[in-house]
């Protein structure tokens, strides 16, 4: 009986038996020493298999060179069959063409901590601090609150991150969300981890970052037009995919470089943002006789921040705060990135978590206050009225009015900007493919074996390429991105979708620390102090999720060429499809004959294996053989 497995990023693809070994980088050091706050009986043949028939026995040996190698061979078959699918490859007889040969990444070529913190914050730093703002404002309708939203959104992404940590230090495996919940809920099986992969899937694409670079190039070609081309915009966006992708699959090393050269350039963009505006505090300005016409008789500096301007509000519906609430979420989406990458983050011996946590926490500190500052410097500069103008970034408008009409302030800037948007999709996407990858190994995609493909150059090929054609999917069924609506409608789905991952990732917590094989602790907090986290954050993401559906005001949805009911109804669509999808992997296919069977386990580095296999039983096997013995 044939079957695939699968583990870390550096591995050969198919095997015939149920044995696996790996020739780990660390020497001398057992699974339960190097992870002895979380060790996984039910992982290793305990309670979890038991009900499935299946199991796995593990074992550590070491070859004559030194090199340890950890092996586990499956114990027994699928559930109710009585047969063992591999009781005819043991180990005397091994077709060495069916074994997997899972080589973990060496220490020395894992990420340190600068690295670790440039993956995070360039990812952090993309559209969001240069787009966003106005966008918050205008759905809020005062800077007071306006700027009250960044710090509750740093806060509430502090609170997401503790529990992300808390994760990252107890299953230090790439993977994020499709990790945590495939440990937290063991049933029904297969269901959590199914829905949460799709939504993966479906929404980490980042097409709205491309459209975004796309459009932003074009305005510095021709500044009087707000709303290029956009078949051209989507052109470019293509090109622009095709060519990160192409980085990322050719060379992990440059891909790296890239995304550290490019986190060192968006905070510096960042500062020379918040610098000029606390010049403006003193009346600093340029040209100020040639900013244009709308910005004329504007108010600028101090006036703009006094407490008369702070005060002033207008009123809002719940859908418009909720907008701005998503629009902010955005801005600090990433700060989870490490976590997707675990495998590949160094673990020096006695502080295994230290570089994860340092880049992590200084990561979200220095973003926080960089945002809040940066909100500061807008508002310092731009009056109500600008910053209510639609369809011009918001950065763009600022720095006209600061230095004036000139070939920076309307055409190298936004240069200066889309750069930065696309640093942000090259930080995602080496981060998001990884986690494909670990989708694709859970073989519960169509073509898994394809997408989980590991290049001879050390990069997720397969799972770059799953990204390449989501991402150019949503990029060519994108509408019009008149007044920025398309990427609005891109970026809110996303979010909404990543809502429920955070809600079904700390509800999670909760589960694992429930779970009687566990023996484990918060590492950072003491448990009720997680646990109060919890409590605080869950329900936050439940009230955001609510006022998504919450409909706009008539008067904005006529504005609107995109209702606002779309971006939480086609999430919810595919939470559906997942639940659809799920019946036919789980329910359907082994009424059929195709059992499932899981055999996951970790290995000595902190590389992953895990997969779910098929085993043809019944109608499906007689189909296999009849087809076998005609076409041969």
């Amino acid at each position: 009986m044939a079957s695939t497995f699968s583990s870390s990023p550096h591995q050969s693809r198919h095997t015939s038996i149920g044995e696996v070994e790996l020739y780990a980088m660390r020497e001398n050091n057992s699974h339960d020493q190097l992870f002895p706050g979380f060790y996984r009986r039910g992982r290793g043949g305990g309670d979890r298999d038991r009900d499935r028939g299946g199991g796995l026995g593990l074992g550590i040996s070491e070859r004559s060179d030194g090199v340890q190698s950890l092996s586990f061979t499956e114990i027994s078959g699928p559930a109710g069959t009585g047969e063992n699918p591999w009781e005819k490859g043991t180990r005397d007889k091994v077709n060495e063409k069916g074994r997997v040969v899972y080589k973990p990444m060496a220490e020395q070529k894992k990420l340190g901590y600068f690295s670790t913190a440039a993956l995070i914050i360039s990812k952090v730093i993309g559209t969001g601090i240069f787009a966003k703002p106005s966008y918050v404002f205008q759905n809020c309708g005062g800077k007071g609150i306006s700027l009250g939203i960044w710090l509750a959104c740093g806060a509430m992404s502090l609170m997401g991150l503790i529990i992300y940590v808390e994760l990252g230090i107890a299953l230090p495996f790439s993977g994020g969300e499709v990790i945590y919940v495939d440990e937290a809920y063991p049933h029904p099986r297969y269901l959590a981890v199914i829905v949460i992969s799709l939504l993966f899937v479906f929404l980490t694409h980042w097409a709205g970052n491309l459209i975004t670079f796309a459009k932003l190039v074009l305005q510095a070609f021709d500044p009087t037009n707000s709303n290029p081309n956009y078949h051209l915009q989507k052109f470019i966006a293509l090109v622009m995919l095709t060519c990160v992708c192409a980085v990322h699959m050719f060379s992990r090393k440059m891909g790296i470089a890239i995304n550290n050269f490019l986190a060192i350039y968006k905070i510096s963009m960042v500062l020379f943002i918040i610098v000029t505006g606390f010049a403006a505090m003193g009346g600093a300005r340029a040209r100020p006789g040639n900013s244009g016409p709308e910005h004329k008789d504007q108010p600028y500096g101090l006036v703009n921040i006094s407490y008369k301007e702070w005060a002033k509000t207008e009123e809002r519906s719940l859908n418009e705060y909720a907008s701005a609430i998503l629009g902010v979420l955005w801005a600090y989406t990433g700060w989870e990135n490490a976590n997707y990458v675990l495998s590949e983050v160094k673990r020096p011996p006695g502080r295994e978590s230290r570089v994860f946590k340092v880049a992590a926490f200084g990561s979200i500190g220095v973003l926080t206050a960089l945002y809040a500052l940066a909100n500061l410097a807008y508002f310092t500069v731009l009056s109500n009225e600008e910053l209510m103008q639609e369809g011009e970034i918001v950065a763009a408008t600022f720095f006209v009015k600061v230095f004036g009409k000139s070939w920076f302030s309307e055409r190298a800037l936004k240069v200066l900007i889309a750069l930065s948007i696309m640093g942000n999709f090259i930080s995602s996407t080496y981060s998001v493919a990884r986690v494909k990858q670990e989708i694709a190994k859970l073989r519960i995609l169509p073509f898994s074996e394809f997408w989980a493909r590991q290049s001879h150059y050390d990069t997720p090929s397969g799972a770059l390429f799953l990204h390449w054609i989501v991402a150019a999917i949503m990029i060519i069924v994108t509408p019009n991105n008149q007044n920025n609506e398309a990427y609005n409608l891109i970026t809110d789905l996303f979010i909404y979708g990543q809502l429920w991952m955070f809600i079904v990732v700390s509800l999670g917590v909760l589960a694992l620390h429930a779970q009687p094989y566990r023996q484990w602790a918060p590492a950072l907090f003491r448990w009720p102090i997680l646990v109060t986290i919890i409590v605080i954050y869950v329900p936050l993401n439940l009230f955001l999720v609510v006022l998504s559906w919450w409909p706009a005001p008539k008067e904005v949805e006529d504005r609107k060429d995109i209702p606002s009911i779309a971006t939480p109804s086609v999430a919810t669509g595919i939470i559906c499809f997942g639940f659809l999808y799920w019946v036919g992997f789980a329910k359907v296919l082994p009424a059929l004959g195709y059992e499932v069977l899981s055999a996951p386990d970790e290995l000595v580095d902190g590389s992953r294996v895990i997969t779910y296999k098929r085993h043809k039983t019944g109608f499906a096997k007689k189909v296999s053989e009849w087809w076998s013995d005609r076409f041969g």
